[in-house]
């Protein structure tokens, strides 16, 4: 649990209602409003202590005339949708029980009234490439603090705890007409074939939680395989938790490495002759530019890592996991430069010759890690070709389907043996599953598994919005957990479904909130928030 809330916070109390009437304690209390979306105006009390509207004010720059409602008004409309279980923005209006109609949730949420439904959409058809960044970097200084909180308690005092962050791909598969919905491209999205958009989304680990740390939304022919997307996201990682030491010394090998390679191809360049000299000369010359070429980035890099490092006073150990899509030389190259761990799938292993490898070796090799699941670090298969050598462990995994077809795989780790045995690298990957769990939850609990609009700008801040959301929940149950034992077995689906739409009076003494929820909706639920 939450010892201290890392911002000053008044007391809100939500008691549970004994019977149809009042309880003695309250009798006396003025009733100031009802409403039917009780779990909503304490999220919308979190989320004022947080400063959400004060700092949006401060970053968002939308060209819009604004009336009766301020772009931002909007804006923070469209994050309440999320968190009151809209599964449309025409919900707001035209839900059996409608936002727009429930002002003490608005007030919760520093307005007056809410919006008609299509104003909001009307706003973020207005948003443009640098709006969607200016919403990013505001949410990302509201969750600063938080997020900091998490990894401190990850680290320890001393900053060396690893601090694991999974990475990996969702999609978003557009329905009806999907030519309307710009940014989209046909991809492999949910195992088909299909038109969307992709997700790229970084996980945090925490003590008891996962949280979203940033995310990127990108057309469906985005393919993980180039290892694009994983690089995207690394400066955004950093920004939000912090970096590791970048390993200097390797480096200065690669690069030393790539200068001999230079020499090696100008030394053949001053010397070919012969029969066909000219075509086997312009293909070395082409060899020898690209070369000259990746001598100047290592360079560069190198003068941009000592830099780094001069300027990183509290430098964190963070491991990534990643699936075997991201597993290609280029991003296992530069993680190693930046001073990475990392678990990752290097490939499926599902090449013929690799079948080979896996069968000469010998039974008593293989280690049960999992139930039908077997792991050795005696398979000969090829690691990933690097500029300079480095101490890259291969674990090779394999199982037996139902139908009993065998499938392999090769985990690529930093963690060496001393730290970690087989079995502990093998389950160590697969505790990224959380980040499957991740994205079940974006999907199921806020209905994000299709996108609500029909612009990419649009889109990409809707995306910003969620992974907010999907860490406000788990702070607000965090913290209102502490003196309710029973709101500690509720999940972020029981809150955004159930408790977000209970019935509750709201009463004001001073600077207490105190929601008294009726007894038909959610009869176990007692919440403080200090």
């Amino acid at each position: 649990m939450v010892g201290v809330w890392p911002l000053p916070i008044h007391h809100v109390e939500v008691r549970l209602m004994q019977s149809h009437g009042t309880t003695p304690n309250i009798a006396a209390q003025a009733i100031k409003s009802t409403t039917r979306h009780g779990f909503l105006v304490a999220l919308g009390w979190v989320a004022q202590r947080l400063n959400l509207v004060e700092i949006l004010n401060r970053h968002l720059r939308i060209k819009q005339k604004t009336y009766a409602h301020t772009p931002v008004d909007k804006v923070v409309e469209a994050l309440v949708a999320i968190l009151g279980n809209c599964r449309y923005m025409k919900d707001l209006n035209f839900d059996p029980e409608p936002l727009v109609a429930d002002p003490a949730v608005a007030q919760a949420w520093g307005q007056e009234r809410f919006a008609h439904f299509s104003t909001v959409c009307a706003t973020f058809s207005k948003l443009t490439e640098e709006n969607v960044q200016q919403l990013s970097d505001a949410l990302a200084e509201i969750q600063a603090p938080l997020l900091q909180q998490e990894v401190a308690a990850v680290a320890g005092p001393d900053r060396s705890g690893m601090v694991i962050v999974d990475i990996d791909l969702t999609g978003q598969k557009v329905r009806g007409e999907t030519r309307q919905y710009t940014g989209t491209d046909f991809g492999y999205i949910q195992g088909k074939l299909a038109r969307g958009y992709q997700i790229a989304a970084a996980f945090l680990s925490g003590k008891q939680q996962r949280f979203a740390i940033d995310g990127l939304l990108k057309s469906g022919k985005a393919n993980s395989r180039s290892g694009a997307c994983l690089l995207e996201l690394i400066p955004r990682i950093e920004a939000r938790i912090g970096r590791p030491l970048r390993r200097v010394e390797w480096v200065e090998a690669c690069l030393a490495q790539q200068k001999a390679r230079v020499r090696q191809l100008y030394q053949q360049l001053q010397t070919v002759s012969g029969k066909g000299s000219a075509r086997r000369k312009q293909k070395l010359q082409r060899e020898f530019q690209e070369e000259v070429q990746h001598l100047r980035e290592v360079n560069q890099r190198l003068r941009q890592y000592r830099q780094e490092n001069r300027t990183n006073l509290a430098p964190l150990r963070i491991l990534l996991r990643a699936d075997s899509a991201f597993g290609t030389p280029e991003v296992i190259q530069r993680l190693l430069e930046l001073g990475y761990e990392f678990t990752i799938k290097s490939y499926s292993g599902s090449n013929v010759a690799y079948k080979h490898l896996f069968d000469a070796v010998p039974a008593e090799n293989w280690v049960e890690v999992e139930k039908n699941r077997f792991a050795s670090e005696a398979v000969t298969v090829p690691g990933p070709t690097l500029l300079a050598p480095y101490p890259v462990r291969l674990v090779a995994m394999r199982r037996w389907d139902a139908d009993g077809r065998e499938v392999r795989s090769v985990i690529l780790t930093t963690l060496q043996p001393e730290e970690l045995t087989t079995t502990e690298v093998v389950k160590l990957y697969h505790g990224r599953q959380t980040i499957e769990a991740g994205f079940q939850e974006w999907k199921g609990t806020f209905h994000f598994g299709t996108p609500r609009l029909r612009k990419y700008e649009a889109n990409a801040a809707f995306t910003q919005l969620v992974l907010f959301a999907f860490n406000l929940v788990r702070w607000a149950w965090r913290f209102l957990s502490t003196n309710s034992p029973k709101l500690a077995e509720a999940g972020s689906r029981l809150l955004v479904r159930v408790a977000a739409r209970c019935r509750a009076t709201i009463r004001c003494l001073g600077d207490t909130l105190r929601l008294v929820f009726s007894r038909g909706t959610l009869p176990w639920l007692e919440l403080r928030l200090p």
